[in-house]
């Protein structure tokens, strides 16, 4: 029962409570889950190419655009609670409901709770979430930004054997948390089970690659060589140390894009060649295009997605994005609502699932929802009212009851058919021409 036994006895008088009841010490040699390395760009090797960790992946465009897309589409799922015993019911007065369908917290919405989420997962391999209890029910949802140690220990009580301590930050005090009070969330790349791997740092390479291109492109801005090329001196001509300080001076005023187009004059009879190479033969684009791809892949986000459409028609779009739906956003959205399992059970609610919903994501054009919602009101999973629902369409005065094709028949248990009317000659969806009855029939209507 956890918190609903905690507020009976009375255990459960104030926000935080166990937080302070036990002071935050990290276990014997526990490194922190979460280091707080925010933005790191490094360099590799002697060639200079850079490395990121932490949000310092954020400088390569590439790895930007894959998380804005999938922070923004997770963002947009309604999120409920359902019952998972017996009759489907949904429960929008459920204090999870309510929260992630408005305020998480007094500081942010559920959308940006969502969307930092994404990427704090993504970059750092986990997310974590302090839940805030008062009497018995959860009452804010806050992120935790400060190091986590997480200890499980099995010989404690069981529900208690996985305890997280938390060094502090603006959101959170320090102190102990148990499973219903600390959320984790992990990446689907992980050699622990409870620990996720930062994508961000496993394709660090890739990322830094990215970044390396923007800063070549900027440098070659800069450096004003809009032409590849170089000075030639005359044969025999002897160059003094002024010349040479001419020369310099006229290629340092040919930089930035403010110049570009413009011949400079040089001295000693010097003269610009252009190369050979050109940036097409250089195939900088191929590169760009290549390593964008290569951040897609790590970050399982389909390349389309981020505007490189490349050999995409929009038939396989569609099928595109039905993939990036099942293969990429539902794994997100289910790891989610099993980690919040433990919160449910704590409030008593062992017979009801959070629940986000992925269908507004894969929304086709009016007319294949029109005939999607006629095949599944005929069947009678769908009542007219909630289709109205589920288009956002005022249902006032819309049947809320499922309909039932009047020629269509039930099985009984026996093996006869009751059939609602005798009058009807085909199923009125024209699905079906006919009904075989081998055990007999009733006849109703």
């Amino acid at each position: 029962m956890g918190r609903i036994m905690d507020f009976i006895t009375g255990a459960d008088l104030e926000p935080g409570y166990r937080a302070r009841a036990v002071e935050a010490a990290p276990p014997d040699g526990a490194q922190a889950d979460e280091e707080p390395k925010f933005v790191t760009l490094g360099e590799l090797g002697a060639g200079g190419l850079s490395t990121v960790a932490g949000y310092g992946a954020l400088m390569s465009v590439d790895y930007m655009a894959c998380e804005q897309t999938k922070a923004r589409s997770l963002s947009s799922l309604p999120f409920s609670v359902v019952s998972r015993a017996g009759q489907w019911e949904a429960f929008p007065d459920h204090p999870l409901a309510v929260l992630f369908n408005g305020m998480v917290n007094e500081e942010m919405t559920s959308a940006q709770f969502m969307s930092w989420h994404r990427l704090r997962c993504d970059t750092f391999g986990t997310a974590y979430w302090r839940v805030e209890w008062w009497h018995g029910r959860p009452v804010a949802v806050w992120p935790v930004l400060c190091p986590v140690f997480r200890d499980f220990d099995r010989t404690r009580p069981e529900g208690r054997r996985t305890v997280f301590d938390l060094t502090g930050d603006k959101y959170n005090p320090a102190g102990r948390y148990f499973a219903d009070e600390v959320v984790a969330v992990t990446t689907h790349v992980t050699k622990t089970g409870t620990k996720g791997e930062s994508l961000a740092r496993l394709a660090a390479k890739q990322i830094g690659l990215s970044v390396d291109l923007e800063r070549f492109y900027k440098s070659m801005l800069d450096n004003g060589n809009h032409q590849l090329g170089h000075v030639e001196i005359p044969d025999g001509r002897h160059v003094s140390e002024q010349e040479k300080a001419d020369i310099k001076e006229a290629i340092s005023r040919k930089r930035g894009v403010g110049e570009a187009g413009k011949a400079p004059i040089f001295a000693a009879g010097a003269k610009w060649v252009t190369d050979q190479q050109t940036m097409k033969d250089a195939s900088l684009i191929e590169q760009q295009t290549w390593i964008l791809h290569q951040v897609c892949r790590a970050c399982n986000v389909p390349p389309w997605k981020v505007y490189d459409k490349t050999g995409t028609s929009y038939q396989g779009s569609q099928q595109s994005n039905i993939d990036y739906v099942t293969d990429t956003i539902v794994p997100d959205a289910r790891a989610i609502e099993l980690a919040l399992r433990p919160v449910l059970d704590s409030m008593g609610d062992r017979d009801k699932a959070a629940k986000l919903n992925t269908k507004g994501l894969m929304r086709g054009d009016d007319r294949s929802r029109s005939q999607y919602f006629r095949e599944m009101a005929y069947l009678g999973a769908y009542t007219p009212r909630r289709i109205c629902e589920l288009e956002d369409v005022d249902p006032t005065g819309v049947l809320d009851k499922p309909l039932f094709p009047l020629n269509y028949g039930t099985v009984e248990e026996d093996g006869s058919v009751t059939v609602y009317s005798h009058d009807a000659a085909a199923p009125a969806d024209g699905s079906q021409t006919g009904v075989t009855n081998k055990g007999g029939s009733r006849v109703r209507g």
